[in-house]
């Protein structure tokens, strides 16, 4: 049996520098015999939107038969034994880290007896999240194990949260580390219903009136996406000022149309949002806004209760000569 190198402290964290991974190159591990089932560590991760800030939850399946005792995210090894090539993935830092204080408590969050940190960058602004047991007696990610207890929260998105790979460090055993892919679990857009009121205007040149958008909205892992106006189209041309107050790209609920057409059936604005879940789903949903070619004054209907009252005055005018 291949006898295990001294350990190298790295960032905090001490691990064992390991040589190139290949799953069948040790037969007799116990990682490798479950590769041809499943693979033995997967990670997973879906965002939410949060109060203005975007978190990112992380999975973790323990299909090996050994104890992981820390999961460092946003951080590639390189699969070989120089820890002088490792990479570090990561670039927004979570909310309110400093490098004194760490990360706030609000910022990220841990499985019992684990706690995170952030392995800061030593050449370039990119970094990892580490999440590590406290000490020996601190409960370990055991076989078969899953855990979810594993999120940071961010100012800003950062899609690398996501699409990068994650070291795991085992505490026994040989290799003593793998880097795996990070799998997005949130793969499915959000599902985007527009409603605008008041949906028909009748025609008056001059007048501006104003519409409002409602949405109903529904994600299967972020509970606010974030809502953005694409476009207003028409279908006639449009002159510079018949729409007013309306931010394209922005999460902007209140326009302005001017009820007008120089079409005899009317004019039909369109307008489109999107729905975009912090995982980076997208979806487009459109309503309509009809300005009615005829204005109520020119339907006229009291004709009859008109000739009514006139009668009883035509009558006394008779009886009176």
């Amino acid at each position: 049996m291949m006898e295990q190198s001294k350990p190298i402290p790295m960032f905090g964290l001490t691990t064992l520098p390991c040589l190139a991974f290949a799953f069948l190159a040790f037969p007799s591990d116990s990682i490798a015999k479950t590769d041809s089932v499943r693979p033995p560590v997967t990670v997973g991760v879906y965002a939410q939107h949060a109060g203005g800030k975007v978190v990112y939850h992380y999975r973790v399946s323990n299909n090996t038969q050994r104890n992981i005792t820390s999961v460092s995210v946003g951080r590639d090894n390189q699969r070989d034994e120089n820890p002088n090539n490792d990479v570090n993935e990561l670039i927004e830092l979570p909310a309110g880290w400093n490098a004194k204080l760490g990360i706030p408590s609000t910022s990220a969050a841990s499985p019992t007896g684990w706690r995170a940190s952030v392995i800061e960058p030593e050449e370039n602004e990119a970094h990892a999240i580490i999440w590590e047991t406290l000490n020996d007696r601190s409960p370990k990610l055991v076989p078969g194990q899953t855990i979810s207890k594993m999120s940071v929260t961010l100012e800003r998105a950062d899609s690398n949260y996501m699409t990068g790979h994650a070291v795991i460090a085992f505490s026994e055993g040989y290799p003593a580390e793998l880097t795996v892919p990070i799998n997005q679990l949130d793969n499915t857009p959000p599902s985007l219903t527009v409603n605008l009121h008041p949906n028909t205007l009748s025609l008056q040149n001059s007048k501006y009136v104003t519409i409002k958008a409602a949405f109903i909205l529904k994600d299967d892992y972020d509970h606010a996406p974030e809502i953005k106006l694409e476009s207003i189209t028409a279908n006639e041309p449009l002159e510079a000022d018949d729409i007013r107050d309306a931010s394209i790209g922005l999460d902007d609920r209140y326009i302005k149309f001017r009820a007008t057409s120089k079409n005899p059936s009317g004019r039909i604005y369109t307008v489109t949002y999107s729905a975009t879940d912090a995982s980076g789903n997208q979806t487009t949903a459109s309503a309509t806004v009809t300005v009615t070619s005829a204005t109520p004054a020119s339907v006229v209907i009291p004709m009859p209760a008109t000739s009514a009252v006139m009668a009883p005055h035509d009558q006394s005018e008779k009886k009176n000569p």
